[in-house]
């Protein structure tokens, strides 16, 4: 039953770091595109403009986007 305990209380431990680790660079991040938004306008906005057309839908047709789906190669139509 020990072991068992000890499992729970690691895996716990180890959430509780990853969400730590997660939070602490979203911090920075956040950060880095504050202090872009004043020294390097443009660059801010490659950024935010790089990081919206490979999430949201709108390029769903470009490779680099996350909903982008490969044609079949294997169809018998073309």
């Amino acid at each position: 039953m020990s072991f068992m305990k000890n499992l729970k209380e690691i895996l716990a431990l180890r959430f509780v770091q990853l969400v730590f680790v997660w939070v602490n660079l979203a911090l920075a991040f956040e950060v880095f595109m504050l202090v872009t938004t004043f020294t390097n306008p443009e660059l801010n906005t490659k950024i935010g403009n790089e990081i919206m057309w490979k999430i949201d839908g709108t390029f769903k047709d470009s490779p680099g986007n996350i909903w982008y789906n490969k044609p079949d190669s294997t169809s018998l139509i073309k």
